[in-house]
């Protein structure tokens, strides 16, 4: 498991319509690790997922897949907290921020 987490990531069914997320912040101390996702193609969708939930192949992939047979499922989507505030902060490391002040940036992918 890579920690701090990759920022890009794909879900395994799409939440509200949509597959492909970036990891703007992250937080925790095992095994109460979290990871802040929103949506690539609509900033108000923001979902908290836990670390061992991110890391579970059968939710999330690392990366932006594009897969026809990615669908909507209620099981995959019923203990995800899905919220739309303007509260939300990315991470000192996201390259997200501007200006960005700091060199040390988490990368999109894995590099595993």
């Amino acid at each position: 498991m890579n920690w701090p987490p990759s920022k890009a990531w794909t879900r395994m069914s799409d939440i509200n319509g949509h597959v492909h997320f970036v990891a703007i912040n992250y937080g925790g101390e095992l095994p109460e690790r979290w990871v802040l996702l929103m949506s690539v193609l609509d900033s108000s969708v923001v979902v908290n997922v836990t670390c061992s939930q991110l890391f579970d192949k059968s939710y999330w992939e690392c990366g932006w897949i594009e897969n026809e047979y990615l669908k909507s499922s209620d099981v995959l989507n019923r203990n995800l907290e899905i919220r739309t505030n303007d509260s939300i902060y990315p991470s000192f490391d996201s390259g997200l921020t501007i200006p960005i002040t700091k060199d040390i940036i988490r990368p999109w992918f894995s590099q595993e």
